[in-house]
């Protein structure tokens, strides 16, 4: 910024204006005929003329230092530091990775042979349908074996219950012990045992056919 003379030192901007208007004033009260007062009044006008310089001074030395200073303390400012988190693949230490499931869920337990055998020769009685030809037709056809499949397939469960022809039977009965079994006991106490192999062919198949 310019700076310019007053005659008691240099001044800044509208500082120095106002300055320059003031002494102005201050020649044209105490030089002016017109305008002269008491003797106090002159002598009180007077001192303050003579203290412009000093005032002037004090002035132009604080408003530059001022200045400094808050360039100094904007200096002296610690730079804003960048910080950088990355996320790493790893979990927290001591905690396993998480594995996705992929074991089936458990399936139902198979019964054993001996209940196979206790269930069908009970129910067989209910029906009126004898046990041993009950037993024969399910240990030739399956070996006891809910889950027990022939023919391609075709065939299922503990009394092989053929798809072809019976397809009104769900697998989801055939499998099933009770399901297949009350099915099965139903078909023989209306005259219908030929329809398994192995009674019909039974002389044939087995040597110890008994029937």
């Amino acid at each position: 910024m310019e700076g310019y003379g007053t005659g008691w030192g240099l001044c800044w901007g509208n500082a120095c204006e106002t300055r320059r208007n003031y002494i102005r004033f201050l020649f044209a009260f105490m030089y002016n005929p017109a305008s002269k007062g008491t003797a106090m009044i002159k002598s009180l006008l007077t001192f303050i003329f003579y203290c412009l310089p000093l005032i002037a001074f004090a002035a132009n030395f604080t408003e530059p230092r001022a200045e400094v200073s808050a360039s100094a303390s904007a200096a002296s400012l610690p730079t804003p530091t960048k910080v950088v988190i990355y996320k790493g693949s790893r979990g927290p230490r001591g905690v396993p990775p998480r594995v996705a499931a992929t074991s089936a869920a458990p399936q139902q337990s198979r019964p054993s042979t001996q209940e196979v055998k206790a269930y069908v020769r009970t129910e067989a009685v209910e029906y009126g349908v004898n046990p041993n030809l009950a037993l024969w037709i399910v240990k030739h056809e399956s070996s006891f074996n809910p889950r027990a499949k022939g023919d391609g397939e075709a065939s299922r469960g503990l009394w092989q219950i053929s798809k072809v022809y019976h397809p009104e039977v769900s697998d989801v009965a055939a499998f099933s012990v009770t399901s297949s079994t009350e099915w099965s006991l139903e078909r023989i106490r209306e005259g219908k045992v030929s329809e398994w192999s192995t009674y019909r062919n039974c002389r044939t198949l087995y040597k110890d056919c008994p029937y």
